[in-house]
This record gives C-alpha cells, structure tokens and sequence, in this order.
C-alpha cells in the first residue's frame, strides 16, 4: 500500500437519497474545510432516488482526514462515498 504524502487533495462523490437532498446541509457538513470547489449537486439517478455531489477538498494531515471522513455522516440522506 502506498503512502499518502500530504497536503492531498481527495475527490469523493457523495450520493444520497433524493426525498431527503438538503444543499445547505451538506455545505455545513464540510464548513470549516478547505474545499477546492464549491459543493453542488450533480446527476440524479436514472429513477430520480438519488442524487450526487462532487466534493474536492486540501487534506493537510492524517488527522485532518479523519475528521474528514468523521462529518461524511452528516450529510442528510447519505447512502455512499465513492
């Protein structure tokens, strides 16, 4: 397994039910992180139950990339992280 040298910058798609999507609260869920992009909904599924966001973000240390994944949580709705 390869080692991480940081400062890294992580890309996940974020999916989540459709009936429960809030925007503002998956903005708040990643606040006081250093986001490379602004965080907007992508795609809907084929059948209109999900939705996706890309989330890009500068991770500077392993702590920082727990805490990361710490607030995946909560994201209303969240059924994956790819």
């Amino acid at each position: 397994m390869a080692e991480i040298k940081f400062p890294v910058i992580a890309h996940h798609k974020v999916i989540v039910d459709a009936t429960r999507r809030d925007d503002a609260a998956t903005a708040a869920a990643f606040r006081g992180f250093d986001l490379v992009e602004p965080i907007v909904a992508g795609r809907s599924s084929n059948g209109g139950k999900y939705v996706s966001y890309g989330v890009s973000v500068r991770l500077k240390d392993r702590a920082e990339m727990a805490r990361f994944d710490a607030c995946l949580p909560l994201v209303p709705g969240l059924r994956m992280v790819l």
